[in-house]
């Protein structure tokens, strides 16, 4: 099966025709300047194939629409480039990467694993996160994590900085109602 290419036999104006060493220069400076895709502009075309007919005739303009700053030229290109490393994939040539499982990917099916229990916080930490809240001051878990209780992360010690204000809380309205305050909380109207 002969590959599929865009290209027609031989490549249009990017090149000279006088000698063949210009052809050759040619051809390396457009590999050093035009074949550069940032992820970006990557990121732009591959939506645009998704949203385009690869059969429309306006398919390049389309998508040159999409990634400004390239050329017919280079988009055809890119795409050809595509086309031949998929075939190089399907046929075998280049194996298909053995990817490590992703945390998202553990969260896609959330029978596969059991939720962790947390960890109940010891003296020790809780006296860390008090004097890091101090330091830092409240909201700015990333810090206390880093800085004072090493051993949680930053999620971990907002959860505990939640709960630890829900307590004085509960226990600052459960003395005013104990010694006969009403609490602004148990007041509805």
């Amino acid at each position: 099966m002969e590959p599929f290419s865009f290209f027609p036999t031989a490549p249009s104006p990017p090149f000279p025709s006088s000698s063949s060493s210009a052809l050759l220069e040619s051809t390396a400076q457009l590999a050093e300047d035009g074949d550069q895709w940032t992820f970006e502009e990557n990121k732009r075309f591959e939506t645009a194939l998704a949203e385009f007919d690869l059969g429309a005739p306006d398919l390049f303009d389309n998508i040159q629409t999409r990634v400004p700053g390239k050329t017919l030229w280079e988009i055809k290109k890119h795409l050809d480039d595509l086309f031949e490393d998929i075939e190089k994939i399907e046929t075998g040539i280049i194996p298909i990467p053995n990817y490590k499982t992703t945390p998202t990917q553990v969260k896609s099916n959330p029978r596969s694993q059991p939720r962790k229990k947390g960890v109940i916080w010891t003296e020790e930490e809780h006296k860390l996160f008090l004097q890091g809240l101090k330091i830092y001051g409240k909201g700015d878990w990333k810090s206390i994590s880093r800085h004072c209780v090493m051993s949680r992360n930053p999620t971990q010690v907002a959860s505990h900085a939640q709960k630890y204000f829900l307590r004085l809380q509960n226990s600052a309205e459960s003395e005013q109602n104990a010694n006969g305050e009403c609490s602004t909380s148990n007041n509805k109207l």
